[in-house]
């Protein structure tokens, strides 16, 4: 196949077959990556060291083979001359899938991924979140004030002179 500038696409049919494999192989892992990170979630709700360190080990597993995934899809729209950018992607696609079916594929990994991206975010929202309520608990536990740090005349963090009496004192 080549583009009407003369541009050969690939090497031929089962290049778009490998890479229609490769689209397949990655919805599925993102799909599966997506699960992790719920488990991922309700371990970390849960305070589920075990299980969590299990989806970490799992995800980075899954992580690897969709970067060794990605790869070869940027070898394949490399070889045909465009850029792996959603530009050079979306001109690709449109140029050589004929039959539909690079496009809906690309959007379906295109959704997985941002659902992904969605539940990464959330997940680092519940670790800040748990972070900060440990830090105040901390606080709390050495006598020091809850509230947030005051400043002096020159914009310097100072104390409020008033401290709370640690758990020790009380």
């Amino acid at each position: 196949m080549s583009t009407p500038d003369g541009r050969t696409l690939v090497s031929g049919a089962s290049d778009l077959d490998g890479l229609v494999a490769s689209l397949d192989r990655a919805i599925a892992d993102m799909r599966q990556l997506a699960e992790l990170m719920l488990d991922e979630l309700r371990a970390l709700e849960s305070r589920d060291l075990d299980g969590l360190q299990q989806v970490v080990t799992e995800k980075q597993t899954l992580l690897t083979r969709l970067e060794a995934e990605t790869a070869q899809q940027r070898h394949w729209i490399e070889a045909a001359c465009f850029s792996f950018t959603p530009d050079g992607i979306e001109q690709f696609i449109q140029g050589f899938d004929q039959n539909d079916q690079l496009g809906i594929r690309w959007s379906t990994l295109l959704d997985h991924t941002r659902r992904c991206d969605q539940l990464n975010r959330d997940n680092a929202r519940s670790i800040d979140r748990d972070r900060r309520r440990v830090a105040m608990t901390l606080r709390l536990l050495k006598g020091e004030d809850a509230i947030t740090t005051t400043y002096d005349p020159q914009g310097r963090p100072a104390s409020s002179g008033q401290r709370g009496r640690s758990i020790s004192q009380a």
